[in-house]
Formats: structure tokens, sequence, C-alpha cells
């Protein structure tokens, strides 16, 4: 069966190594120089270009490819639908909500999107249509709002020999009206099988309620190009989007995508520390499982914090111990205790109080379209088991009482409520509520008084 063109960029086969390829290991650093700032730079350099396809960014990147596979199998089943759509004055039809993908700032969702990318990389191709010539195939075009927020800055990487050859005119980028524009890209990106769009970092423009507006703006205008928009944002810009109104929030809050921080006891979160380690094997020499444990409750599985961790500790030994020193426990407590770590260290501690009840939260480290509050379960399991301890306690002291201490506590004691005497309860038989039955019922009742 022949494969369908538009389709094929988006699949990818169900190994456990799928993707493999698209990978960022290790590559070990010779830090030379004499100031300890400047290596360490190169460092965090080198540690934060590390990125492994552990088992939730598999799955997450699965669930971004299904939807592109779905897209394309809805607009390109056949040549003569890709056809007919060419010549459209609405090539895509009905468009489609955006996903948001979310998270804790680090926990790596840039990185993701930057996988991404790697994986379309040489999956672009030529597919020619009988008496329509060639046609470059692009499964998705990657956008950045740290470049730009303006829909010129985001659409002209993807429009220049249009733009430039408009009506046969070079007209400038900037002559062209809006709705000129996202109409061009709209036949543009249909023309070229692009069935995504990643826009990544768009809390950039969210500082204000008046940016907040540029940010549904914007989505929307995107939106309205056809193909699907997944956008990468913190918790900050949700929380603001819930605000919105409802048919905005139905546009591009509908079923978002959450980077979640490792768990202590995952492989991804022990074999990310093995793949840090690798940057500089002679630093680091320390048994990676016994400082799991301490890593994980010093950053929170949280990425970012966990290589500034690794690299205070590392500038820590040196810094103290001379350049020969290895990276021990003792320099991770230190580099954890420093003021360099200390905006991490403050959102560490408190996402673990929230996550055994703690109420006082900067509202931005929670995801606020999470509809399971596990907070609230651990508060409820908390506070039995402190109340049995509690419980504990108080019998184990009564039983070291002398019998006059116990006499003078119960003295001191609030008296028990004493029970009221229950009442006798007299079964009615099943039957029909006849006169005599009922006369014969109060009369059981009146001996019982």
């Amino acid at each position: 069966m022949k494969s369908n063109p538009w389709v094929a960029p988006y699949l990818v086969g169900g190994s456990h190594n799928r993707y493999a390829h698209i990978e960022r290991h290790a590559v070990a650093q010779r830090i030379d120089g004499q100031s300890v700032v400047a290596r360490a730079e190169v460092l965090k350099a080198a540690m934060k270009n590390v990125f492994l396809c552990g088992e939730q960014a598999s799955l997450l990147l699965d669930e971004l490819l299904g939807i592109g596979e779905g897209h394309a199998r809805n607009h390109f089943g056949s040549s003569q639908q890709m056809i007919g759509a060419m010549y459209s004055l609405q090539p895509w039809g009905e468009t489609q909500s955006a996903r948001m993908l979310t998270g804790l700032a680090g926990t790596g969702k840039t990185q993701l999107v930057q996988a991404m990318k790697r994986f379309f990389l040489d999956r672009s191709g030529c597919v020619e249509l009988a008496g329509h010539g060639k046609f470059v195939s692009q499964p998705a075009w990657f956008m950045s709002l740290k470049e730009g927020s303006s829909l010129n800055s985001l659409l002209a990487p993807y429009l220049n020999a249009e733009i430039t050859g408009v009506e046969g005119k070079g007209l400038p980028k900037k002559s062209l009206s809006q709705p000129h524009l996202l109409q061009l890209a709209s036949r543009v990106s249909r023309r070229d099988g692009v069935c995504m769009i990643f826009v990544d970092e768009f809390q950039f423009i969210t500082k204000s309620d008046q940016a907040n507006s540029l940010a549904m703006s914007l989505l929307l205008q995107l939106i309205s190009l056809g193909p699907r928009v997944v956008y990468v944002a913190n918790f900050s810009l949700a929380r603001r989007m819930r605000r919105r109104r409802p048919e905005d929030r139905h546009r591009v809050l509908p079923d978002p995508m959450e980077l979640f921080p490792d768990a202590s006891d995952s492989a991804d979160f022990r074999n990310y520390i093995v793949e840090l380690t690798r940057v500089a094997p002679d630093d680091f020499k320390f048994e990676v499982s016994e400082v799991t444990g301490l890593l994980h409750r010093y950053t929170f599985g949280i990425k970012r914090a966990v290589v500034e961790l690794m690299v205070g500790a590392w500038a820590h030994a040196k810094s103290s111990r001379g350049g020969r020193a290895d990276v021990t426990e003792s320099d991770m407590k230190a580099a954890y205790a420093s003021s360099g770590y200390l905006a991490h260290r403050n959102d560490v501690e408190a996402l673990w109080r929230h996550s055994v009840g703690g109420k006082d939260i900067d509202p931005d480290l929670l995801n606020p379209l999470r509809v399971e509050d596990l907070a609230g379960n651990v508060v409820v399991a908390q506070s039995a088991i402190d109340n049995f301890n509690q419980r504990v306690n108080e019998r184990h002291v009564e039983s070291m009482l002398t019998p006059s201490e116990r006499d003078a506590l119960a003295k001191l004691a609030p008296p028990k409520k004493t029970k009221t005497a229950g009442g006798k309860v007299r079964p009615l038989r099943p039957g029909a509520a006849t006169k005599q039955a009922l006369l014969d019922a109060f009369e059981h009742v009146a001996k019982d008084l």
C-alpha cells in the first residue's frame, strides 16, 4: 500500500528507543582556565544542552505527533482533496482549538519543542501532483516569542519568498495588511502540508492585562491560519487565560498537556543525573544512587534547578578545596544554602510545603488547569496520622502516671456526657394497617412506658 506523503512525517515506531536519535547526550568537557566562575559557565552550558527522552517526554512526543497525524489525515486524504483546497478561499475549512503545553518553569518544555524540531529536520520532502508540479512538504513551523511578538516577525521566516514577490512588485513585509498576511500564511501552510505550528515562550507577553489581551489576540490569529497550534507557557499564562471569556477559553485551554518534574524514584531522574555527571567525569565521582534522594529534595526534580545545584556544588568544591577537588555531598548542601541558589530554594521549599498541605504558595507555582487536587488528599492523610500519633502519645503518658496523679488528672478533665437510655423498639408485623392492629400496637407501647 502506497504511503500518504503528507501523513508520513508524523509517523513513529513503537519501540522504547524510538526517539533516541533526537536525544542530546553529555559531551565530556575539558574545563580550562583560572577563573572558577568562567569555568562554571562552560560547565553549565554543557549540562543545559543535555536532553534525554525518558518515559514522560516520549509519551508527550507521541501525543504531539498524534495531533499532527490526525490533522494530516483529515486534510490530506488524497491528491484531489489537496488540489481542491489549493483553489479554495478557505483552504483549511473549519479551524481547531489550540493545545497548551505547560509545566513548572525549568521542567524542560522548550527542550521538548526543540526535540520535536530535530525530529522533523529530515522529514521534509517533495510531493508531486499531476498537472500541478512539485510541492515542498514541511510538517511544522516553529516560532518563539523571545524573537518578537508581532505577527510579521513570527510568520516572516516562512513567507519571505511569497512576501517579496507579491503581485510581482517585490513589496516589503510591512506593506502587507494583517488580513492579507493571514490569508497568505493560510494558503502557504496548506500548500506546504504544514499541519502543526509550535509557539514557544508564550508567557513573554503576559506581564499585564493589556499584554494578556495581546496574547489571546495572537493565539486566535494563529489558530485562524488552519494548522494545529501548540503553544508553550508557564502556569502564569494559564492562570490569566482562565479569566478570559468562555468562548476564548474554549479555543485555547481545552485538554492541556503538562510536563511534570521527575519523581525521585524514577529511572528518568536517575538517568538524567548520571548523564550530567558525564559532562565532567573527573570531578563528579560520587555514586549517583547515594545522592539521588538528596538532589531530588533540593530540586523537586526540576531539571533547571538540578543543573544550577550541581554547577554550584562544583564551583564550591573548586573554590574551597582547589582545582583537583571532587564534588561531594557536602558541596551540594553548601550550594543549596548559597545565595546563588536562593530563587530556586524558595520555590523548591514552597513546593514541598504545599505537597504536605501548606497553603502559602505563589499561585504561579501551581497548575490552575489541573482537576485532581493531590495536595488535598495529602492533607487529609497527614491529619489522620497526626491525630493517631497524638492519641498514642496521650495513652503512653497516662500509663506512666501514678494512681494519685491519674486521679488528679481525672478531676481536671471535663465531665463526660452521659448517654441517654435507649428505648425498646417493637417491630410491627407487615400487613394491612387495620384499625385493630393499630390499637394493639399502641397498647404494647403503653405497657413499656
